[in-house]
């Protein structure tokens, strides 16, 4: 049986770029935030120690991706959380167009005498970003500013 792939990192100059992908919006959405939280840190033994709700409007699907990461980011800065799990309700498409998103997101406090820390990442780019449908599901191509 093949493997499910989650992600996949990609050669990018002083950046990192990944492809996520998911059978849904909500989890190429995930695996996005789990390959974010990878590149700053092995989070293969985080707990769920410390959640936060977020919850996101943004004018469309590349926004909401830029979005979320983003706010993860500052969760991760402002918080001090190394956040390893990723639980999305629902993405929605409003009226309008914007796109919608509920999710709730744990971590643990960091420390780095327990916890693996890799790389800082600066930002969440819209350089060559893409959200898609495609025959497997969907899938996200992300750069990360390093």
């Amino acid at each position: 049986m093949k493997e499910e792939r989650r992600f996949r990192y990609l050669d990018h100059i002083a950046d990192t770029r990944f492809i996520a992908y998911g059978k849904t919006t909500e989890e190429v959405f995930e695996n996005s935030a789990l390959a974010m939280f990878n590149v700053i840190a092995d989070v293969s033994s985080v707990g769920s120690a410390v959640s936060f709700p977020v919850e996101l409007t943004s004018p469309d699907i590349e926004s909401l991706m830029v979005d979320w990461l983003s706010e993860l980011l500052f969760l991760f800065d402002a918080e001090g959380t190394l956040l390893a799990h990723f639980s999305i309700a629902k993405i929605v498409k409003n009226e309008d167009g914007s796109r919608s998103l509920e999710a709730e997101v744990s971590g643990e406090p960091v420390d780095p005498s327990v916890h693996d820390m890799r790389t800082e990442v600066k930002a969440v780019t819209y350089n060559g970003l893409r959200v898609e449908k495609t025959e497997d599901g969907m899938e996200a191509e992300v750069v990360l500013d390093l």
